[in-house]
């Protein structure tokens, strides 16, 4: 079973082998919710226009984009 360890800030570093599992990567955001069955730890998935946030510049923004890329689909 996968341990990480509590540092001095209260950061754990979530071990390789679960990080891969669970697709995150070096930026990426996560929800911390405490259940009765303990700490919970998912992922928050960007949507299609965040992940392209700051690669094209523009004057349009990331809500008018979202609409331009539902309209398409």
């Amino acid at each position: 079973m996968p341990m990480a360890t509590v540092l001095a800030k209260g950061q754990i570093v979530i071990p390789k082998e679960i990080r891969e599992k669970a697709n995150i990567h070096t930026g990426d955001k996560v929800d911390v919710q405490i259940t009765p069955k303990g700490i919970v730890v998912t992922p928050i998935r960007k949507t299609y226009t965040e992940k392209f946030k700051g690669i094209i510049k523009g004057k349009l923004s990331m809500k008018e984009l979202e609409d331009l890329y539902a309209e398409k689909s």
